[in-house]
């Protein structure tokens, strides 16, 4: 049957499509980077820069302000553009994440099923599906776990990763909410739990919380619009400044079909590895089972925080792809490697179909007007 059929390429057919598929993404983030280059030279500035521009210098402290400060810092000494400082930490955040990403085709040994993960539309193709959300600060977070799933099992690297997430959660307190994931990591890379440094980095992330929480003013005090505009940034719409957020469940209920199409989507992600993990792995499936249910069990109130439901997403399914990852078998050969890993078709299939059914939901929920149009 179609279905059952295993797929064999010869080794030098499987490293050719490797380098042709690292080719094509490598060509679809310069769109994304051309694409973010002119939501820079805009104008008007909207979503794509705003969230970055949170600052300290209307109202003092603030949640989230740190690197809006900064960037006021380099304007003042470089009179660079800020909206080209942002551009440009974008683009040097979305390398790395995409140089990283495929710096694993070759430190592991691979298979056509795990291309097929990493091509996932809320991993590696995100930004390129909805430019609109790329770039945003979450890809800072990324970075950091995907820096640390490559260096070496040292202290000063432990030590680094402890900074470097509590900076975070001053650029972005939502980085909170995937605290489960760097506990696991950091497990994975030591094989086993370091009480002491896991209690020092939860002691930590929730007292910088605490601080936000207590001691943070608003996003906007009144006067971050005017700043910003001295600065040569003008919004118009689509901004932070403007924007009172309050969970309101009627929104949610009037888009109900989409919200819960979100949710199926993250099962589905976790599903897609599990099932690697649980035929490829499956000495490590119980533990990438308890994981989830914690990561999942903190990460949901975020969902109920924040609407932007394919943000969250697409945080959760990257660094489960970090820590998936981390599960493969080491390549030690300095090319490209094959495990032995029988692939049926199926699974390429599935992944296939899933991943036009999100390219749909996520481009202005095309997939969701199409059910209510001709299936309601």
């Amino acid at each position: 049957m179609l279905f059952d059929t295993l797929i064999n390429m010869p080794e030098n057919k499987e490293r050719s499509l490797v380098k042709y598929f690292s080719i094509v993404i490598v060509l679809i983030y310069i769109g994304v980077f051309i694409a973010l280059y002119l939501k820079a030279d805009e104008p008007f500035s909207a979503w794509t820069l705003s969230d970055w521009l949170i600052n300290y210098t209307d109202g003092g402290f603030k949640r989230r302000g740190l690197l809006g400060e900064m960037f006021f810092y380099i304007q003042d000494i470089t009179g660079l553009k800020l909206q080209f400082q942002i551009f440009i930490l974008q683009i040097m955040s979305l390398s790395g994440i995409l140089y990283g990403t495929l710096l694993y085709l070759k430190k592991y040994k691979v298979d056509l099923f795990y291309l097929a993960i990493m091509a996932s539309p809320y991993i590696l193709l995100f930004p390129a599906l909805t430019v609109r959300n790329a770039g945003r600060r979450e890809v800072i977070l990324i970075l950091i776990m995907l820096w640390y799933s490559f260096v070496k099992k040292s202290k000063l690297n432990d030590a680094l990763l402890w900074i470097f997430y509590v900076i975070f959660l001053f650029i972005h307190e939502a980085g909170f909410f995937f605290f489960p994931f760097l506990l696991w990591i950091n497990y994975s890379k030591w094989q086993k739990i370091n009480i002491k440094y896991f209690l020092s980095i939860t002691v930590a992330a929730f007292a910088t919380m605490g601080i936000i929480y207590f001691f943070g003013g608003n996003v906007n005090e009144g006067e971050s619009l005017s700043i910003l505009k001295s600065r040569g940034v003008v919004f118009q719409k689509e901004n932070i400044f403007d924007m009172e957020y309050y969970f309101d469940f009627n929104y949610v209920l009037q888009y109900k079909l989409s919200f819960l199409v979100h949710a199926i989507e993250l099962l589905i992600m976790v599903f897609q590895m599990g099932l690697y993990v649980y035929l490829f792995k499956k000495e490590s499936f119980y533990n990438y089972l308890f994981c989830n249910v914690i990561c999942l069990l903190w990460v949901t109130p975020l969902y109920y925080l924040g609407i932007d439901w394919m943000r969250w997403n697409y945080i959760y399914s990257t660094l489960l792809f970090i820590v998936f990852t981390l599960l493969l078998k080491r390549n030690d050969s300095g090319v490209i490697s094959f495990n032995n890993n029988a692939i049926k078709s199926s699974y390429l299939i599935f992944s296939g179909v899933f991943y036009l059914l999100v390219l749909l939901h996520l481009q202005h929920d095309t997939m969701i007007e199409w059910i209510q149009s001709y299936l309601m």
